[in-house]
């Protein structure tokens, strides 16, 4: 099964199981609480009760994402339940948080190392500038075209590892493996598989772009129903609330077949291993 075919699959498993959009919706709702504390709150208190708020969504993170992923790993077999969501979201809490950690430990640390790299490089141009060595006019251009090639290698140094590490969660939930292991399970999978993870991944941005695209019209035409009116009027309130609404349902079901996308390319990509 390539990058097509699993894109098909997964919409067959969300079509056979609507709950998964349902708890998608949910864990939504759960990471939008501290912008809903902000909003619903005065302004001289929202932000310092929305800290603790951020906290405690952030600690839920590993939750829904093992809820999300063990949905869709048994939705691709018959039917899903929500029980598998709390269940998922339990058994495999402390991987997914300990996954989520070591991958923001190693992209922050490859971070630094390419700003440290720009840094130096940065300092390199500028002395032979001011240091007059050459003495051509070529010299701003040669600094700028440095300057090019630096942020061209730390955008791929920053993109490689988020493209080899990206099946991490699923590695741990489908083939149950920890943390350290769930991480060469994904670089091998995407190694194994190059090409096909390539399609998969013009795919999802593909999705994600046409997502967002539809997200921000909902939005205009919410904004555009509320100003109708010269007066904050029910049919403008309406229009905003079900704007907001409809964001919401369409940021869950793209939420909900990423999720079951990601686990079906990941579950047909394991024969490749074998």
């Amino acid at each position: 099964m390539g990058a097509i075919s699993a894109f098909s699959t997964a919409a067959g498993t969300l079509k056979r199981n609507g709950v998964l959009v349902v708890a998608a919706f949910v864990a939504l709702l759960v990471n939008a609480l501290p912008s809903g504390v902000v909003a619903l709150l005065p302004a001289s208190v929202g932000p310092f009760v929305s800290l603790p708020v951020s906290g405690l969504v952030l600690l839920a993170v590993p939750f829904l994402l093992g809820g999300l992923l063990s949905m869709a790993a048994e939705g691709l077999d018959g039917v899903t339940r929500l029980g598998t969501f709390v269940e998922g979201g339990k058994e495999y809490y402390l991987s997914i948080l300990g996954a989520l950690l070591l991958f923001a430990v190693v992209m922050t640390a490859i971070t630094t190392i390419f700003v440290i790299g720009i840094a130096v490089v940065g300092v390199f141009v500028l002395g032979m500038g001011t240091s007059g060595l050459g003495g051509s006019v070529a010299s701003p251009g040669a600094g700028i075209a440095a300057f090019a090639l630096v942020g061209l290698l730390v955008g791929l140094g920053t993109m490689l590892p988020l493209f080899f590490l990206q099946f991490y969660a699923p590695a741990i939930v489908v083939s149950d493996l920890g943390v350290v292991a769930s991480f060469k399970r994904s670089a091998g999978l995407v190694r194994r598989n190059f090409v096909s993870t390539l399609g998969y991944t013009a795919l999802t941005m593909l999705v994600g772009l046409v997502a967002g695209v539809a997200g921000i019209f909902v939005t205009i035409l919410g904004g555009l129903g509320g100003s109708l009116s010269a007066t904050p009027s029910e049919f403008g309130v309406g229009m905003v609330a079900l704007g907001g609404v409809l964001s919401l349902v369409v940021s869950a079901v793209v939420s909900a077949f990423g999720t079951t996308y990601q686990v079906a390319f990941y579950a047909d990509c394991l024969d490749s291993l074998e």
